[in-house]
């Protein structure tokens, strides 16, 4: 009788287990919509306008490629897909938890607005006769996930030069972008001067440069993780998204790292000028 009651016992204890073990790992997040327009189209059908409501049962997917993580995005996403890329305004503080890079998402349009800030078009909510930022609870009706977050799922980076982007930007706009063999202007500075960042939007242009003087700004938030350290020097490889700011005739692009690791082989200490191209 003893044995029997142990082997009942085991046996109860082995399904808990296993029950438990099933609750631990959930089934993926799916969703059969699938979309019906790509990103470029939706920014093609409303180009011009500073604000559109969507009234159009309109679907985009694509893969979270930008979140606040470090810091140097300020309450917004950025979504890819083959096209284009384009920038989505959540009213959320540390989105990357629920929106992390590589999650695959699809949006479901209708309802919200299409809009365009300083050149940048982005997507959120409808207000009144501007777009608002989408609060969590509109994100959960409209965003809906396809599996969970990976790094497979992350397009990798367009490699340009820097007379390409500054060529044709609006092909570029909102994607992540690469850019090989460029050099900082202010290396050996801090990345924000938080004094000077005060008065600047609290972010800090910081240039970049190739070997034919082509440069970009490289815009950094003086709330980004990284934005106290030092700015590296040398050759190296600086990733990111591309985003504009317009402001009368002026048009600046400007280049957003998504986190420090974006900022690839240069040298923490000096190592001379680049030198000349025929080098």
């Amino acid at each position: 009788m003893k044995n029997i009651r142990f082997a009942f016992l085991f046996a109860a204890v082995a399904a808990l287990a296993s029950c438990t073990g099933e609750r631990d790992t959930p089934e993926a997040p799916w969703t059969d919509l699938e979309a019906n327009t790509t990103i470029a189209d939706l920014i093609s059908n409303y180009e011009g306008l500073d604000y559109a409501a969507i009234d159009t049962p309109l679907y985009i997917e694509g893969v979270v490629t930008g979140n606040d993580i470090s810091g140097n995005l300020y309450k917004k996403i950025f979504l890819q897909d083959s096209t284009v890329g384009i920038d989505i305004e959540i009213e959320m503080t540390n989105n990357y938890h629920k929106y992390p890079i590589g999650q695959r998402l699809v949006i479901d349009a209708q309802g919200l607005a299409f809009g365009t800030y300083r050149g940048q078009p982005q997507l959120a909510a409808q207000g009144d006769n501007v777009t608002e930022r989408l609060y969590e609870p509109e994100c959960d009706e409209h965003f809906h996930r396809k599996g969970y977050a990976s790094e497979v799922n992350v397009p990798e980076p367009l490699s340009l030069s820097l007379n390409e982007v500054n060529f044709r930007p609006s092909r570029y706009i909102g994607r992540f972008l690469r850019f090989d063999s460029v050099q900082f202007d202010s290396a050996g500075c801090v990345f924000v001067d938080q004094v000077a960042a005060a008065t600047s939007g609290n972010a800090m242009n910081r240039t970049i440069r190739d070997k034919r003087n082509n440069s970009l700004a490289v815009r950094i938030s003086a709330y980004a993780l990284f934005a106290p350290d030092t700015i590296p020097y040398g050759l190296g490889t600086v990733q990111g998204i591309l985003g504009i700011y317009e402001s009368g005739s002026n048009r600046e692009l400007q280049l957003f790292p998504r986190m420090k690791e974006d900022l690839i082989g240069f040298s923490e200490t000096p190592l001379g000028n680049m030198g000349s191209e025929n080098e």
